[in-house]
């Protein structure tokens, strides 16, 4: 087995996880914003509630 005495579990330096996090929660904001999006343009088409 190999030994994680010092450091993270993932091999990443501190810096590089601050710049996945970042690219990854601009693309998570990013994804969701374009599924909102898209759920109002579906909605707005034909609402799936009967209202």
């Amino acid at each position: 087995m190999s030994d994680h005495s010092g450091g993270s579990l993932t091999g990443l330096t501190p810096e590089a996880a601050k710049e996945f996090h970042g690219l990854f929660m601009t693309s998570f904001i990013g994804f969701t914003l374009i599924a909102v999006v898209a759920h109002g343009l579906v909605w707005a088409w034909k609402p799936w509630l009967g209202a």
